[in-house]
């Protein structure tokens, strides 16, 4: 589902830049076309043709490029290996006064970092098996259970 979802977001933001570069010519183009003197100002200078086509190929090869590395993450994400981490766990947190709060568990040597408090969810020194994959800057827990000591 997350694969998808880069998938779907890539393919919709590039859409709405689209939109709005071609908005953004057509207004340049309608205030250069509104009377004579911007009009002869517009074609006086052949850079002034070359800069709209140019511009448009260089945001279309952006767009592209974006696409395609947002393609790539979402393969790997798809086929990402299943991994396990088994042991006591440890938990810890780390403030920072730009980024908020950090909190972190640790089973066995493997570290895993959340954005909220686990400490409803993981007890301290007790024993779990986490399943997780990890796909680049991607590592998702995708379930876990309590181990009897």
């Amino acid at each position: 589902m997350t694969a998808r979802g880069i998938r779907s977001f890539s393919w919709t933001s590039a859409l709405v830049a689209v939109f709005f570069l071609f908005l953004g010519l057509s207004i340049t183009l309608a205030l250069y076309l509104q009377n004579e003197r911007s009009r002869a100002a517009l074609f006086s200078n052949p850079m002034n043709l070359i800069v709209f086509p140019a511009t448009i190929l260089v945001v279309m090869a952006i767009l592209a490029f974006s696409i395609l590395l947002a393609r790539r993450q979402a393969n790997r994400l798809i086929t990402a290996k299943l991994q396990s981490a088994e042991g006591k766990a440890h938990l810890d947190e780390d403030a920072s006064a730009k980024g908020g709060t950090a909190y972190f568990v640790y089973i066995g040597k493997k570290k895993f970092a959340f954005g909220e408090d686990m400490s409803r969810v993981f007890k301290e020194g007790e024993k779990y098996k986490v399943y997780y994959c990890k796909s680049g800057v991607y590592e998702f827990v995708i379930s876990y259970e309590a181990l009897n000591n």
